[in-house]
């Protein structure tokens, strides 16, 4: 009953914001580029690093940047409403339009023909299942809800970073693999280059880093779970080894009793300062990958994570000698600083065929021949 009625609210809603989007459309276009997000409250370094590169070759183009999560509870999600006509307006008279991940005006309105929607994906790459690759299970989202609010719809183009990552993609996305171009995402050109002011500003707020060799455990949202940290501590010789956790914002963790958890860095930053790497099935693995920094995954839930959600890349095969369930093993190769880099380097070009230093300016003279035409 619930769910039906929910359905019903959703379809009264489309409707409502189609027919305020119909006379917002009566405007001039301009020469406008909306890039929107509701993955993080502020806009991210890929945002960041476009709006940057097009008003260094064209000033006069008009740029939006529109990020804001959807917080728990009624008011707030009611702000959020709000928030969404301001999106609206925008988006009514823009000619391209950039996001990261799935976006409600964007998918449930009837747009222009005129604009071009750029999917540049938040995640670079895809070891977990997402989209309509995981629609039903228990991590995923519910199919009658992902088919009424238009779920990845209107998209017209989707930026991979490989032709392996492009298979996954064409799933997730449910598009045609025509629309999936290969395209290096801006952040890369980040990761290629030492931020020597992060490092320093890291270091000073954690001097206790430069004693000892660093190891970075970054672990991938788990839908209402902790993450499991007991045994990963007691395996690391504190006396050696610095141990910080790099959490979602939202996520909750077991223990960090003499580990640093951090949250005002994100987890590129961390990356110039850890000596090691620690994932299961984040995307962090291709950044650190693209660093050349030793990565290891520990799968710990392995079977659990495959049943709720599912895995595009089966890490026991492709990372074999990094990879293992138990936290004592992860640690116990760390230890023998025996790290298996050629194993590493077929990972990443496997998956980041674009790992050099002009995604940036690549993406946005493709963006503005869009604007163009």
């Amino acid at each position: 009953m619930k769910k039906s009625l929910i359905k019903i609210l959703i379809v009264i809603m489309k409707c409502f914001l189609n027919v305020m989007y119909f006379f917002m459309k009566k405007c001039k276009l301009k020469n406008k580029v909306i890039l929107i997000s509701r993955q993080v409250d502020y806009p991210s370094l890929d945002f960041k690093m476009i709006e940057e590169e097009i008003r260094s070759q064209d000033p006069t183009i008009e740029i939006k940047i529109f990020c804001k999560t959807i917080k728990k509870g009624i008011v707030k999600k009611l702000s959020y409403g709000i928030y969404m006509l301001k999106i609206m307006a925008n988006l009514a008279n823009s000619k391209v339009c950039i996001i990261d991940g799935y976006s409600i005006p964007v998918s449930i309105l009837k747009q222009r023909k005129e604009l071009v929607v750029i999917q540049i994906w938040h995640a670079l790459g895809a070891i977990k299942k997402f989209g309509y690759q995981s629609l039903g299970t228990k991590e995923g989202r519910d199919k009658d809800i992902s088919d009424i609010m238009n779920m990845h719809k209107n998209y017209t183009y989707i930026i991979a970073p490989s032709n392996a990552t492009k298979i996954f993609y064409q799933k997730a996305f449910n598009v045609d693999k025509e629309k999936i171009l290969i395209m290096g995402m801006p952040r890369i050109d980040y990761l290629l280059k030492q931020n020597d002011s992060i490092i320093s500003n890291i270091l000073n707020d954690y001097p206790e880093l430069k004693n000892k060799k660093n190891i970075l455990y970054v672990p991938t949202f788990r839908k209402n779970q902790q993450i499991k940290t007991e045994d990963l501590i007691k395996s690391v010789n504190m006396d050696k080894y610095n141990l910080i956790i790099k959490k979602h914002p939202s996520e909750k963790i077991e223990d960090s009793e003499g580990c640093i958890v951090d949250n005002k860095y994100s987890s590129i930053d961390w990356l110039d300062v850890a000596d090691y790497i620690i994932t299961d099935y984040s995307a962090i693995a291709f950044e650190a990958a693209i660093k050349n920094k030793p990565t290891y995954f520990y799968l710990y839930d392995i079977e659990e994570y495959q049943e709720n959600r599912g895995l595009n890349i089966n890490l026991f095969e492709e990372m074999s000698s990094s990879t293992s369930k138990e936290a004592k093993n992860i640690i116990n190769k760390i230890e023998s600083d025996k790290y298996n880099y050629e194993e590493l380097n077929k990972f990443v070009n496997k998956y980041i065929e674009t790992k050099n230093t002009n995604n940036t300016n690549k993406i946005v003279e493709f963006i503005l021949k869009n604007l163009k035409r």
